[in-house]
């Protein structure tokens, strides 16, 4: 089904149209869109048969100017009552929201589940645009921006939308040598290793998606005396050991690193993303584990920045309390393994780990971690379905687990999904994170569950399991439940602790490659309006009797879509409309400098070969028309001698001295 855009905006949008068509191809995925009428936003929230209720595949976007929600004195009050709206109606929809407004958060925004909101300061920091507004396109058409800023504001949407339903990643893989630093630390020595900008640029960058919530460890081909000698030796480094929750450091594949790596910390592959400088190392990943996400950083280390910034993989519009406090959480993990390995009686071990686990219907608070679990989570997943926000607040019986031990507080890490049926109680879903497994928490949520049902007078328990190729864990659990699912019987369950084994991966089978988008060609040619606006025009350009008429021919054929022009096509025959002449209007503005009159457009005879004569003439002759030229000279022509010498000498004057004009 293709992905469906839903805008309703307090402005003419329909120009983001192009954009949209234009990242189909980058993006390998198939986009529509749809534009409720003018100004209609509330309208378009409130109406059960509006465009937002009827998208069932996508994402609905709110953009609006706060200039436009009328008077000075309301505008905060009207902002506030069109989030009410959304929170009110969200719940409604199938499909996520996306508000994109040109004002900051103060005073009328608050966080909603199902609802993101996708700042002017985001966008201004992906797709920086000297001019943004345009005043002629506003008073012809309701257009508010430059044909640049639109390029802008639609990659964003696209690439917020992207970043909503993207799989997140949970674990960012880095190379050492010329991708932490400059240098070789094995043959250069701790000293001869430097921080240039740009890796200086990566190691920040690095601490910022570990503060989001992304897991860091090192898989590199060195000495792992050398390695450690180099972070102690640079004590200035913002990146330092402390920040890696696991490293494979040694001379084997860097394949095998990573999937011990995976084990270690019983995470999936296909949450992993590598980046290293050389690209046969990132081409073996490719080769040895298509799951992982390689990328290779570009030659000239002065470019990490604006690279790093456009790998539309590591966007998070939002980041929940549980993100940022994963690292810590994991570190708990750890510490747990550890000492479990080193217990010499389970038994002992497990009554003093002091396990604290509590079941509660979530709040509206926690609805996006919630929806988060859902598509995080895949090993301990009875059905590996996934849900939204908006399918979270329409879900009856929604209960979180949260966990705690002598290791840490791991917070909300699971989630059961169930309701009453009559005397049967219906799970629709049970998940846990692999943080927390092995501890015997599922077997204390199943003894709850029974108690729970049992005192709303259900006796059986209906469990539904759907296996994937990731979820064994959860399928090794539902098949030691095998006796009736009663509530009396799983009140009584209990855990019974043993001792497993976890194999380090010595042969690693390829897997499908699951990653369709190029992220590293996305972040190296479509990482700044200019190159957007090449690539869109690239191969539009007609050849046609002048430079102006091919140019005019690419603005035409970008607007229109149509293929086969000639000198004597004619916009209005092609399809071209009121509003296409206004950005017509503009673009040619933006190009060429001149701008055409009502005139020059809408006459019957104008060809796409008569309309650039006219552009010619408005460049040849300074900005006016043949006629006003005629008139001119003519008037030069009555004047004597005296008087025209007079007058050359007049401009001469002005022209040296700009000041004077």
């Amino acid at each position: 089904m293709p992905f469906r855009f839903a805008i309703a905006a307090s402005y003419t949008a329909e120009p983001l149209q192009s954009l949209f068509d234009f990242w189909r191809v980058p993006l390998q995925s198939e986009f529509l869109s749809c534009f409720a009428p003018f100004g209609q936003i509330l309208q378009t929230i409130l109406d059960p048969s509006s465009i937002f209720a009827e998208n069932t595949h996508g994402l609905n976007v709110v953009l609006f100017r706060f200039q436009d929600l009328g008077d000075d004195a309301r505008r905060i009050e009207n902002a506030q009552s069109l989030m009410a709206a959304i929170e009110a109606r969200i719940s409604a929809f199938k499909v996520p929201m996306l508000v994109v407004a040109d004002i900051d958060t103060t005073g009328w925004w608050r966080e909603v589940p199902g609802v993101y909101l996708l700042r002017p300061g985001q966008i201004d920091c992906w797709y920086p645009v000297a001019e943004k507004l345009s005043p002629d396109g506003e008073r012809l058409g309701g257009i508010p921006y430059t044909e640049d800023y639109y390029i802008a504001l639609g990659s964003a949407i696209v690439r917020a939308a992207h970043s909503i339903h993207k799989k997140p990643n949970k674990v960012l893989a880095l190379d050492c040598d010329n991708t932490l630093w400059k240098g070789i630390c094995g043959e250069d020595g701790p000293e001869g290793v430097v921080l240039s900008p740009g890796h200086l640029a990566l190691q920040r960058f690095a601490l910022n998606q570990r503060d989001m919530g992304l897991l860091l460890v090192i898989s590199s081909k060195n000495n792992e005396h050398d390695v450690r000698e180099t972070f102690e030796h640079h004590p200035e480094f913002p990146l330092q050991l402390k920040h890696f929750i696991s490293s494979r450091i040694n001379w084997q594949p860097k394949y095998l690193g990573l999937s011990s790596i995976a084990a270690e910390l019983s995470l999936g592959l296909d949450s992993f993303v590598f980046l290293d400088d050389n690209s046969k190392e990132v081409s073996e990943i490719d080769e040895q584990l298509p799951q992982v996400l390689g990328i290779t950083l570009p030659p000239d280390p002065a470019d990490f920045d604006t690279f790093l910034s456009h790998i539309w993989a590591f966007d998070q519009l939002r980041v929940t309390q549980a993100d940022q406090a994963r690292a810590a959480s994991y570190e708990g993990v750890q510490e747990f393994g550890k000492a479990l390995n080193e217990s010499g009686s389970l038994e002992h071990f497990y009554e003093t780990l002091e396990l604290e686990v509590e079941i509660r219907p979530i709040s509206e608070d926690e609805v996006s971690r919630a929806s988060q679990l859902t598509q995080r989570t895949n090993q301990f997943n009875f059905t590996t379905i996934r849900h939204t926000d908006a399918e979270i607040l329409n879900l009856k019986s929604v209960y979180g687990v949260h966990v705690r031990d002598r290791f840490g507080n791991y917070g909300f890490t699971g989630l059961l999904i169930g309701r009453p049926v009559s005397t049967t109680f219906l799970i629709e879903n049970f998940l846990l994170s692999c943080r927390v497994l092995g501890r015997g928490v599922e077997h204390r949520v199943f003894a709850w569950l029974g108690e729970y049902a049992d005192s709303l007078g259900c006796r059986d328990i209906e469990i539904p399991f759907i296996q994937s190729s990731r979820n064994a864990p959860a399928r090794e659990f539902y098949e030691t439940v095998d006796f009736p699912r009663t509530a009396e019987t799983l009140a009584r369950i209990r855990f019974e602790p043993r001792r497993t084994e976890r194999a380090e991966s010595k042969q690693v089978i390829a897997a499908p490659a699951q990653h369709s988008v190029d992220y590293a060609g996305i972040a190296r040619g479509y990482n700044n309006v200019a190159s957007i606006r090449e690539q869109m025009k690239r191969g539009s350009a007609i050849e046609l009797e002048t430079g102006t008429e091919s140019v005019l021919a690419s603005i035409w054929q970008d607007l229109l879509g149509c293929e086969c022009l000639t000198g004597e096509s004619n916009f209005f025959d092609l399809g071209g409309h009121s509003l296409k002449v206004v950005l017509m209007l503009m673009r040619i503005h933006e190009v060429f400098g001149v701008s055409l009159g009502i005139e020059d457009v809408y006459a019957a005879e104008v060809t796409l070969e008569r309309m650039a004569r006219r552009i010619d003439e408005l460049i040849a002759f300074g900005g006016v028309g043949h006629s006003e030229y005629t008139r001119m000279l003519g008037a030069i022509e009555a004047m004597s001698e005296e008087e025209a010498a007079e007058a050359w000498l007049e401009e001469s004057r002005t022209n040296a001295d700009p000041t004077s004009r």
